[in-house]
């Protein structure tokens, strides 16, 4: 039969042992499967070709996501996306506009985390661009003076260095608060991409009736590439999706991939 490619519908990756789901590619923009193999030729007089022998035959998948997808960012760097609860890894930046004159005080908008006396660090004055000033930078102290602020946990209130800050000066400060939840995904140096079985759902048609037929790309071993280039700017980013196709010494006819096509109509129930 002779099909013309139509529409890929999904990249489902499980994990190898369980067959659990690990992710789903659902953007996809589109997806090539490669292939290619080595052949050593036995040679005669004058380099003439006797015989030749094929070896490493290799295949695989590469494919563009037009999203970025998490769960598949894990595979690529070999972790898993984890829920931390009561963690304080994300830092914020807030700014805090100096309203009056002599003011000596400013209530912070959040409680924040860190050793008691250290919770803050460091403020600095905003320059007209609203970055910190290095060289306006006061460090966090129990009492407040002309070269430090101190930090009140109970009430979240800072007390200015004096006479640091003048009416309309922007205090700027970088913090870490407390959030009762968010995700995380660590890229280990010790961990490294996973292997999973792939399984790719796409679309066919029938270039003789022109009906649309269903079709199944499986691999019982992919690897996934370890290659990520996310690039933010003035286009959105996508994502760049490598698999290879692996031998499975657990299977007996040694398949790099199956390409089947189905009808639903065909269902034994």
């Amino acid at each position: 039969m002779k099909y013309a490619l139509k529409k890929i519908r999904r990249i489902i990756a499980n994990d190898l042992a369980t067959k659990a789901h690990l992710a789903t590619i659902s953007d996809l923009t589109n997806v090539s499967i490669t292939g290619s193999q080595e052949t050593v030729w036995a040679q005669g007089t004058d380099g003439e070709r006797l015989v030749g022998f094929d070896i490493n035959k290799v295949a695989g998948l590469t494919a563009t996501n037009g999203t970025v997808n998490t769960d598949i960012l894990a595979l690529q760097v070999g972790s898993e996306v984890k829920k931390v609860t009561n963690g304080n890894g994300i830092l914020l930046r807030e700014k805090i506009k100096v309203t009056a004159e002599g003011q000596t005080t400013v209530v912070f908008p959040h409680a924040v985390s860190g050793s008691t006396g250290n919770e803050i660090g460091f403020i600095y004055k905003a320059d007209k661009y609203g970055d910190p000033m290095n060289e306006f930078k006061y460090a966090q102290a129990a009492a407040a003076s002309s070269t430090e602020f101190a930090y009140d946990t109970s009430t979240k209130t800072i007390t200015l260095p004096t006479d640091a800050f003048a009416k309309d000066d922007v205090i700027i400060v970088d913090y870490r608060p407390t959030f009762s939840e968010y995700n995380e995904l660590k890229n280990k140096s010790t961990s490294f991409s996973q292997t999973c079985e792939i399984i790719v759902d796409a679309w066919f048609t029938d270039l003789c009736d022109n009906t649309d037929i269903p079709l199944q790309l499986y691999l019982s071993k992919g690897k996934f590439a370890g290659n990520i280039d996310l690039a933010w700017g003035n286009a959105a980013a996508v994502q760049n999706i490598t698999i290879e196709a692996m031998s499975n010494i657990c299977d007996e006819d040694k398949s790099l991939w199956v390409l089947r096509d189905y009808d639903l109509q065909n269902i034994v129930d």
